[in-house]
């Protein structure tokens, strides 16, 4: 069979769930050790240490929130209030964030732990989805700054709340989908890292994230819908700044991709993971 064709297979791909179930039971204490470690290693032999796992996404956001609420609000906004503008900002930057840090890692992720991945009874499954884990604090923290913002600003609607865990799990699938596919493909293509960088500094103007609705051009627009992650994106800007499901296609989207860049990019990892050891 086509290995395309094979990596697509749907049965196979249901079957890519039951095996990452059978892997996060008995593999749990690990992946928690380890994702524990990658947080506070990143950060280790610096002056605030672990306080910059809270610092770096606060400061990136207030970076991003300047920029684009002073110094480009004119070009950016189309109505409304700077404060609804903040809050319609954030919605969807604090999961980009999250987000651009798994992608940014992932081809590496591999590469970078050879002594682990050489080892026959090391599970090299655990690795990627390290790093998908270790962007969790960065995500939580900018959903707190988001829900802060709305409660100060008065715009805080409590019900949209309610439907988060919905985005963030798909969140979770879709990056840790991406971590295995790039951390897997990274390991034969090195220029794979190279890459990802150049595709996430143009993918934050790529996404639905600083354009007010009205102000995208159509064609950007249309950009907006070839990307899977603009879908949740979308998810999380309906919960956070709407209040509500606003357009249920993006949510039914945002699921079905999730879930199916989840399956294809475990099932890839998994067999190209014979072939990691001659390589590295």
């Amino acid at each position: 069979m086509n290995p395309a064709l094979k990596v697509l297979a749907p049965a196979a791909n249901l079957g890519a769930f039951r095996e990452f179930a059978v892997l996060a039971r008995e593999r749990h204490n690990l992946v928690y050790e380890m994702t524990c470690r990658d947080v506070l290693d990143r950060y280790a032999g610096q002056a605030l240490g672990a306080g910059w796992v809270v610092a770096a996404p606060l400061l990136q956001m207030a970076v991003y929130v300047f920029a684009f609420t002073v110094l480009f609000a004119s070009r950016l906004s189309a109505h409304g209030s700077k404060a609804e503008y903040v809050s319609f900002i954030l919605a969807a930057l604090a999961p980009w964030i999250a987000a651009a840090e798994v992608v940014g890692r992932a081809p590496t992720v591999v590469t970078a732990s050879a002594g682990l991945v050489k080892q026959v009874v090391f599970p090299s499954e655990v690795l990627p989805l390290k790093i998908t884990l270790g962007a969790a604090p960065n995500l939580v923290i900018g959903l707190v700054v988001v829900a802060v913002m709305a409660v100060l600003g008065g715009q805080a609607r409590p019900l949209g709340w309610l439907l988060l865990p919905i985005p963030v799990l798909c969140l979770g699938a879709m990056l840790a989908g991406f971590a295995y596919f790039l951390g897997a493909i990274g390991v034969f293509l090195k220029d794979t890292k190279d890459i990802v960088a150049v595709l996430l500094s143009i993918g934050f103007f790529l996404h639905p994230i600083i354009y007010a609705p009205g102000v995208a051009p159509r064609a950007l627009e249309i950009v907006f819908h070839l990307s899977p992650l603009s879908y949740v994106l979308w998810c999380f800007r309906d919960c956070l700044f709407y209040g509500g499901i606003v357009h249920p296609y993006v949510w039914a989207a945002a699921i079905a991709l999730s879930a199916m860049i989840f399956a294809v990019g475990y099932r890839t990892f998994r067999m190209l993971r014979p072939m990691f050891g001659n390589l590295l």
